[in-house]
């Protein structure tokens, strides 16, 4: 039997991983999550990932006037953090903001 992600219950990342809250940072070509919590940049450990949004056409190739992508598609990553326990999840998705600045997204900006 295969198992499903989260254990098929609902997953939605906290308020503690959006808006520029999560960071990261790469070793060699490997990313590296960081918890959110901790201040000393302790590095989260991904307990399992998932399909969030299967293989499709991605939209956005329509839009962008460089490389387009083969197909859009989103995956998931459930995250720990073995010092304070703190669990949640991020998504990461190519049918996003595709380029530009990431102060000029404007749900994001400071002021707003």
């Amino acid at each position: 039997m295969k198992s499903q992600f989260n254990n098929g219950r609902p997953y939605h990342g906290s308020s503690q991983v959006e808006k520029g809250k999560l960071t990261g940072a790469t070793d060699t070509d490997y990313f590296y999550f960081f918890c959110p919590q901790c201040p000393d940049r302790q590095i989260l450990q991904i307990l399992e990932y998932g399909v969030h949004t299967p293989p499709r056409d991605n939209e956005y190739n329509e839009i962008i006037s460089g490389k387009k992508s083969k197909y859009g598609f989103t995956l998931v990553f459930k995250l720990y953090c073995e010092r304070c326990n703190t669990t949640d999840f991020v998504k990461i998705t190519n049918t996003g903001w595709q380029g530009g600045s990431y102060d000029a997204i404007p749900f994001l900006r400071a002021d707003k």
